[in-house]
């Protein structure tokens, strides 16, 4: 039973091992947005899904699904929704770099948040 044990650890050693390996990814498209770009359009498209649940009561905004914002991000950037799926597939492939990416969207949405505290403290009066 000890053998058997002992076996099954050292298999499940060797594949935690293997699938702990970066790997190469996906082949890079030949029209790839660059990591800036993608960037900007994750941060516009977060953005927009922000802006559409916090204002989802308002008719106008009620009407608009989520393909409108995400379409509307591609064509704010000029860029096709092939060439932006395909991105995202090769990025996702590569995890440290799409963690990279999207911990600067996640950087950038902070600091317009602390932002937007620092105002609201700011205009905070006092009763009198």
């Amino acid at each position: 039973m000890k053998r058997t044990t002992h076996y099954f650890l050292l298999i499940l050693l060797a594949v935690a091992s293997f699938s702990c390996k970066e790997k190469k990814g996906f082949p890079k498209p030949d029209n790839l947005i660059k990591e800036k770009q993608m960037v900007d359009m994750l941060y516009d498209m977060h953005l927009n899904e922000a802006y559409a649940n916090q204002y989802r009561f308002d008719k106008e905004i009620a009407k608009l699904e989520s393909k409108d914002l995400y379409y509307s991000v591609l064509e704010k950037h000029g860029v096709a929704d092939s060439v932006f799926a395909q991105s995202v597939v090769y990025y996702s492939s590569l995890p440290k770099v799409y963690e990279r990416i999207y911990q600067q969207v996640v950087d950038r949405l902070n600091m317009l948040q602390e932002e937007a505290n620092e105002k609201k403290e700011v205009n905070i009066q006092p009763e009198k």
